[in-house]
């Protein structure tokens, strides 16, 4: 197995033609998980992922995929990934997921913890109608997966305060049936996504993206080719090349920042359609 995970890295380094703006989500579950709760929770990170740009091709690592891709993410699942009927709330401080990090590095491994989630939410869960458990308990594990996919494209390991990469969520927060964190979530997402996932091919070109960057209004405050300035960090991470994935979800997870940032400045938000960030990753990575 861990030959396997090492193969994965070295993998995810490597540049595939027809993979750009798409990771590869590999999970590996210590029990299998109830077929309810695992399609609850792979529709909740399809949904919320795909909010922001973000699009993946799910395998189970067990599967032994020789496939490679540009950008992966490795998630296993402790405890067992399903409603009990007499779980307790013993051990809900427990953390319910969380990302590996080495020498400062946040790696592409991730780690979730249904025990834990279903302790945390057990007494919330139990008032619903039990035909809606399952489903319910697979969209706050799927929520809490989520958080942690975001440290592991981001590369960072910093929280924003919106949404699912809030440090701290509340159990009414994962049941929810829908995410509320403020007056102007729904208006908050810098990535509009199209009907159908981007352009597979990395199409576009330099100047193209430099016209969405421009139009976008990321000058304002990340410099006129993504150096940074005193409003805004530059748009690379320690001098290296950016990729699709990457500047999705660091746009997903400092968007409500940058919305604040806006309003503060008095200037239009930030704004970037899905199909524009192959372009627009050209641009950056050309400076």
């Amino acid at each position: 197995m861990i030959r396997n995970l090492i193969l994965l890295v070295l993998c995810a380094t490597l540049p595939t033609p027809g993979q750009v703006g798409l990771a590869a989500l590999y999970t590996d579950f210590v029990h299998k998980p109830a077929p309810a709760v695992f399609q609850a929770l792979r529709e909740e990170v399809n949904f919320q992922m795909a909010s922001d740009g973000l699009h993946f091709e799910w395998t189970s690592l067990a599967a032994n995929d020789q496939r490679v891709w540009t950008d992966l993410a490795v998630v296993k699942f402790s405890g067992r990934c399903e409603v009990l009927p007499f779980a307790t709330n013993s051990h809900f401080d427990q953390r319910l997921g969380w990302t590996h990090i080495s020498n400062g590095a946040v790696l592409p491994f991730a780690e979730v913890d249904c025990d834990a989630i279903r302790a945390y939410v057990v007494k919330n869960l139990s008032l619903l109608p039990e035909h809606s458990r399952a489903r319910v308990f697979g969209r706050a594990v799927g929520r809490v997966m989520v958080h942690e996919l975001l440290h592991v494209f981001a590369r960072t390991a910093a929280h924003s305060d919106h949404g699912v990469d809030h440090p701290t969520l509340l159990v009414s927060e994962l049941l929810a049936d829908r995410l509320d964190f403020g007056e102007w979530e729904p208006m908050v997402h810098i990535v509009h996504t199209n009907p159908a996932p981007a352009s597979q091919t990395g199409g576009g070109s330099e100047q193209e993206g430099r016209n969405s960057y421009l139009r976008g209004g990321c000058g304002n405050c990340h410099g006129s080719h993504g150096e940074g300035s005193s409003h805004g960090q530059a748009l690379r991470v320690a001098g290296h090349a950016l990729n699709w994935v990457m500047l999705a979800a660091k746009l997903a997870k400092n968007q409500d920042r940058m919305y604040q940032r806006a309003r503060n400045l008095k200037i239009a938000a930030p704004s970037v359609d899905e199909d524009e960030i192959p372009s627009l990753v050209k641009f950056l990575n050309e400076f």
